[in-house]
């Protein structure tokens, strides 16, 4: 398998996707600056001037720039980023209207970071050094680690005990980050993920590292999700709504009460308990006039009306990156797995070569994949695929997040999978902590004959 590089609840992915509306007045101010030059054997002027470097995020699908800077004829560059809030923001490098090189930049008040490149990169990442963006890199690569682990071992035969040693090892990874960066995004992320891990592994080491996590973490509700899913494995979905309640209940910051009364209507959605739900998202309207939340609720209403397992699948009419036109009468009498991915998101890199090895594996049930990029930008899309091998058809929505097929999948986060029957009928959705390991479980059950489905 070749590989070259390393639910959350609406808004869990705003700082990297821009769902959350614009923020008035920036919060969070860090510095770059470096420089940017061109191997000589490729152009023997030394003039490295007109070099853009920009970091961005996307609101309704359009870019906001956050910080921008062009050369100078040494190719120097020096900017301040002012961003809403801490997190990963959208790094791109272009000259003369091509983009050279995407990333991502960890900003965080008062960090002060450089990135040195040579250009052609010829497969090389940006690096991008400082206190906080090496914590991200070191909890970057504890997930790398991870999934070439699991990759290893889809490919072998079944093995708990091999699996938990991967869980045991990634965990002390993970707690490295935490002891090595104190107080950085990087360190914020691994406690998380920690939680993640250990859920549905060891429900009561999960429940008791999630009670020491702050709600400031950035991961909160990823977290919470996870705890949710393992008490519903566990102990049943009632279980799991008396703990979300005295959460919500415990909770001061009110918009976090209202992601736990979401994570509320997702708990009666996955266990199929569709007008608990309904009424779950009546209490969560009165709860809050955020306007966010407000479309947040009308999406699912929709996912309640349109896109319940057994449901027909929305029609779809798309021509891929190759000049393919598939519609989903095409797919007729395979199984489709329908993805929606940004292609600069670090969650969605890390686990490129997982999601490969199953698209692979799974290939002759038949399993048919597309990947649907909400990055209209083709010149984006080009340099993720320059760079990463991605299994499957590839398809460029124009309209982004606003793209009719992505409205009509109610795609709201990133990255979500559906995954829909030979009939054309839906199965179930993929998405937030853990989705894959869902997939794969569901995929295996389907190949061997056991038609069920695992939803988010």
């Amino acid at each position: 398998m070749k590989y070259r590089a390393g639910w959350l609840v609406a808004l869990g992915l705003s700082l990297l996707l821009g769902c959350r509306a614009r923020t008035p007045e920036p919060t969070v101010q860090s510095v770059l600056e470096g420089q940017l030059t061109v191997r000589a054997e490729v152009d023997s002027i030394p003039d490295y001037r007109d070099f853009e470097v920009l970091v961005y995020r996307q609101v309704a699908g359009e870019p906001d720039t956050l910080g921008l800077a062009v050369t100078d004829s040494t190719g120097h560059f020096a900017m301040t980023i002012r961003a809403p809030a801490p997190g990963l923001y959208p790094l791109r490098i272009s000259r003369r209207g091509a983009t050279l090189a995407s990333g991502v930049l960890v900003v965080a008040d008062g960090d002060s970071a450089t990135l040195r490149a040579e250009f052609p990169l010829e497969g090389r990442r940006l690096l991008v050094r400082s206190r906080e963006n090496a914590a991200w890199l070191a909890y970057q690569n504890a997930i790398a680690q991870h999934n070439q682990d699991l990759l290893r071992q889809l490919q072998a035969a079944p093995d708990s005990a091999a699996l938990a040693q991967i869980v045991e090892r990634t965990l002390a990874l993970l707690e490295s980050v935490e002891r090595t960066y104190p107080n950085t995004l990087g360190a914020q992320w691994a406690a998380a993920e920690a939680i993640r891990l250990l859920a549905g592994w060891n429900d009561t080491l999960a429940l008791a590292r999630f009670d020491s996590l702050s709600p400031d973490n950035p991961r909160y509700l990823e977290a919470v999700q996870a705890i949710r899913q393992a008490l519903a494995r566990r102990d049943g979905q009632q279980a799991t709504v008396r703990w979300l309640t005295a959460l919500r209940e415990r909770l001061r910051r009110p918009e976090l009460r209202v992601a736990v009364q979401a994570e509320l209507v997702r708990a009666y959605m996955d266990s199929l308990q569709d007008e608990a739900a309904r009424a779950g998202l009546d209490e969560l309207t009165h709860m809050t006039t955020d306007s966010t939340w407000l479309r947040w609720a009308e999406r699912v209403r929709y996912e309640l009306d349109h896109l319940r397992p057994g449901m027909e699948a929305p029609f779809f009419v798309v021509t891929t990156t190759a000049g393919r036109t598939i519609t989903l009468d095409d797919l007729r009498g395979s199984y489709v797995l329908l993805e929606f991915f940004w292609p600069e998101d670090p969650t969605y890199l890390n686990e490129l070569a997982y999601r490969n090895a199953l698209a692979e594996t799974y290939r002759a049930l038949p399993l048919n994949v597309l990947a649907f990029s909400v990055q209209p930008d083709t010149t984006v899309n080009e340099a993720f695929h320059e760079r990463f091998v991605q299994a499957g058809q590839a398809v460029i929505l124009p309209g982004g997040l606003r793209d009719p097929i992505a409205e009509r999948y109610n795609v709201t986060t990133l990255p979500v999978r559906w995954l829909i029957g030979p009939d054309g009928r839906i199965l179930g959705r993929f998405e937030g902590a853990g989705a894959l390991a869902r997939l794969q479980q569901t995929l295996a059950r389907l190949q061997s004959g056991t038609h069920e489905s695992s939803p988010s």
